[in-house]
């Protein structure tokens, strides 16, 4: 599509990190918005978004180095040079997603009096934000789909694009769309969780748990449509899909305890 917004000699500025960036800043609007209803004040909110930011870029390039890097070159020096120079692309959510709960639940729990209410509020933004970095993604050509016949396909000629050499030219399923449309209808959706969360019709700590059963079978199904390197196989499923069926089982298992302790509450009342 269009991988570089504009270009000045050696500098280009690229549609990812443009998308990127403004789903960051979506999601802290959010954030901010919400979080006086909440009860959260927002000086102690915005330390929390800094370290969760920090911790889910860290995360999310870790895990890439870490699935990707016998591919980056034959020796160290040459692979930690490909991943350094190579910086602005090549980040996996789900890397992202670890670390960012690593850094929330670290600076929330000294921060803020109630973190599961904090993460109610933050689980909505996630997905509007992701949105936005699923939009960069096809910009860029990188999470393609596989290539389709079907009428939504789309084709990617433009060689500076992450679309791999062979597939240039020929009709691909738009993952990244896909999931950007799906991210926003769990975003709309969690959006109507948080209001009952914070009405006290749901527990505190709901919401997080619904997004991550929501996005990890979303994510579960696209897998299937994707048409870029996977990494390692076991079991005929991706590493993204043994993660996203890990974190299923484990979202369900903690909505269900929530959902327990929250009726025995309600019959003690």
């Amino acid at each position: 599509m269009h991988p570089v917004i504009f270009q000045l000699g050696s500098f280009s500025f690229p549609a990812y990190g443009l998308l990127v960036a403004a789903g960051y800043l979506a999601a802290i609007f959010y954030i901010f918005r919400k979080a006086a209803a909440a009860g959260l004040k927002k000086d102690d909110v915005s330390d929390v978004v800094f370290y969760s930011v920090l911790s889910g870029m860290a995360g999310a390039k870790l895990f890439y180095a870490v699935t990707y890097w016998r591919e980056f070159g034959a020796g160290l020096a040459e692979r930690l040079a490909y991943l350094l120079t190579n910086f602005r692309y090549g980040f996996v959510f789900y890397g992202g997603l670890l670390g960012g709960l690593a850094g929330f639940f670290l600076s929330a729990r000294k921060k803020l009096k109630d973190w599961r209410r904090a993460a109610d509020v933050f689980a909505p933004a996630v997905a509007l934000g992701h949105a936005f970095g699923r939009i960069g993604c096809f910009l860029a050509g990188c999470c393609h789909g596989s290539p389709t016949s079907c009428a939504l396909g789309v084709t990617f000629t433009d060689p500076a694009s992450e679309v791999a050499p062979a597939y240039l030219g020929v009709p691909l399923h738009p993952t990244q769309l896909y999931e950007a449309a799906g991210n926003l209808v769990i975003f709309a959706f969690l959006n109507a969780a948080l209001g009952r969360a914070l009405k006290g019709r749901l527990p505190a700590g709901t919401v997080p748990g619904l997004y991550a059963l929501l996005y990890s079978a979303q994510r579960f199904g696209l897998e299937f449509l994707r048409g870029d390197d996977r990494g390692a196989f076991l079991l005929g499923l991706s590493p993204a899909q043994l993660f996203s069926c890990a974190i299923f089982c484990a979202a369900a298992v903690y909505i269900g305890i929530l959902k327990r302790n929250y009726e025995k509450k309600q019959d003690r009342l």
